[in-house]
């Protein structure tokens, strides 16, 4: 009895060992049953769907000179000052210009990006009599600051409220309307409004009348980059009022006056 049981273990023992030394079918994913394929994951979109900047950045508190988001603008575009823009905008410009070239015009950036600081500058300036309010230096203190307020922005923006603070946008070649009426001025004008899209800008300040009542005259000169100022545009109306406006002489006034409704929103339809 006790012979054939240690018979029986040697035996069991001797088929586990055997199938154990079994050589182990090489994986193979192209001789694989249909259902043993492994699919590789669908990538992961990690970008976010809008480059949201908060609201320093939407109001100018930050440096271009050192921010990795924004480039130096080439001699070759632009006048003697030493410019800004945001990198996605400065390339789309650089071909819009060798377009324009083409076609014998002369694209040049005469003012880019504008931090708080700058604008404030230009802002004072006025404010105080330094410098020229449509062709006057504005005299004394104002006995309704508002209405000074809105002196100085039939052209120019209250320190926070710029849309050149977001490097989106640059005012080109010059800065007046009737430059653009006739000659070389009305030759770039016409360019820039049949072909600037392709590249990305529209006009900010179009006419003012039915369909833009309010915010700042026509800028035949002021071109943005919409595919980022589009949503500059909307993450600034989400997070800033106009209590939020202060730092600057006369800021008091950009409650009375609406300044992010009736200025910072008060654009053309074509670069909503």
């Amino acid at each position: 009895m006790f012979t054939k049981l240690f018979l029986f273990v040697s035996s069991a023992i001797a088929i586990v060992l055997l199938a154990c030394t079994q050589p182990t079918p090489p994986t193979n994913i192209d001789n694989a049953p249909t259902k043993m394929a492994v699919s590789a994951p669908a990538p992961i979109n990690n970008a976010a769907p809008q480059d949201t900047v908060g609201r320093n950045y939407l109001m100018g508190k930050i440096d271009p000179t050192t921010d990795k988001r924004f480039a130096k603008i080439a001699a070759k575009y632009r006048n003697a000052e030493e410019s800004y823009m945001r990198i996605e905008a400065y390339e789309s410009f650089q071909k819009m210009y060798e377009a324009a070239l083409k076609d014998g015009v002369t694209l040049r950036i005469i003012s880019a990006t504008r931090p708080f600081n700058k604008q404030k500058a230009i802002w004072e300036a006025k404010w105080t009599g330094k410098k020229l309010v449509d062709g006057a230096y504005l005299k004394g203190e104002p006995k309704v600051p508002s209405e000074r307020a809105l002196q100085i922005m039939r052209w120019s923006s209250m320190p926070g409220t710029s849309r050149h603070h977001w490097g989106t946008d640059v005012d080109l070649n010059e800065l007046n309307n009737p430059y653009f009426d006739k000659g070389t001025g009305l030759k770039i004008y016409t360019w820039l409004k049949e072909h600037a899209s392709e590249y990305g800008f529209c006009q900010v300040y179009s006419v003012k009348g039915a369909e833009r009542p309010d915010g700042y005259q026509e800028e035949r000169w002021h071109w943005s980059y919409t595919p980022l100022s589009k949503g500059f545009t909307e993450e600034y109306a989400g997070l800033i009022t106009d209590k939020d406006i202060s730092g600057f002489i006369g800021s008091e006034s950009a409650v009375e006056i609406g300044a992010v409704k009736k200025y910072v929103l008060g654009i053309s339809k074509e670069c909503q």
